[in-house]
């Protein structure tokens, strides 16, 4: 029998489910109220990181620096809100993917850098072999260190050595990979440096398989098939 990954960690925003526009577009919504505008070059540099980072960014910008926390909690509110009014705004493949997934007995986790408030409103939505959520607020140190990947491997009960992560961000990228997973990337707003233990997609999940992803493992990990 050959060796197989033993689970898959996906990220959440830009990989399983398409919400990076919802959040740039609320960003943008809450920029231009106080006659504040971001262009695409500010917004990228944003891809990725806490958002409390970038809601800090936002209220500096707006001139009210004191206000970092609202705008966070603004943010979360109306993204939360819009997920339990219209569901979960699925990435090209992933849905696909993660029923294939489910059907062979593969466990999945997420591993986010959303807060608790919006997984919350997803998990309705979110299949049964979803068995470990880990989101930002649950760890010390976000994306880029590895926290998080580490933490879902451990409540699943295996080495992130033997787990493929999908992502599509610097930081998450390089979480994944100190976590020792191989990545299967699919980056839409960035480019990637290259690594040994990491695939970068140029068609995101659309035709990805689990088959596909079992035999990236064995060859970026070195395991004989």
């Amino acid at each position: 029998m050959r060796a197989e990954p033993t689970a898959v960690l996906w990220d959440f925003d830009g990989t399983l489910v398409d919400t990076e526009p919802l959040w740039a577009a609320t960003e943008l919504e809450i920029l231009a109220r106080h006659g504040v505008t971001w262009g695409p070059e500010k917004m990228t540099a944003c891809h990725g990181q806490h958002a409390l980072v970038t809601a800090q960014m936002m209220a500096d910008d707006m001139g009210l620096p004191e206000r970092g926390r609202d705008v966070w909690l603004e943010l979360h509110e109306r993204i939360a809100g819009h997920i339990r009014d219209k569901g979960l705004p699925w990435l090209p493949g992933a849905q696909r993917l993660m029923v294939e997934l489910a059907a062979a007995d593969v466990p999945c986790a997420i591993v986010t850098a959303s807060d608790r408030i919006i997984i919350d409103a997803a998990r309705e939505h979110l299949p049964s072999n979803v068995e470990v959520i880990v989101t930002v607020d649950e760890v010390s140190s976000a994306k880029p260190d590895p926290e998080a990947y580490l933490l879902a491997a451990e409540r699943l009960g295996i080495d992130a050595a033997h787990a493929v992560a999908l992502e599509d961000s610097v930081p998450g990228t390089t979480a994944a990979l100190a976590a020792g997973a191989v990545v299967y990337a699919v980056p839409t707003m960035v480019t990637l440096p290259p690594h040994p233990r990491m695939h970068v997609s140029p068609t995101g999940l659309r035709t990805t398989t689990w088959s596909e992803l079992a035999d990236l493992w064995r060859e970026k990990q070195g395991v004989l098939a």
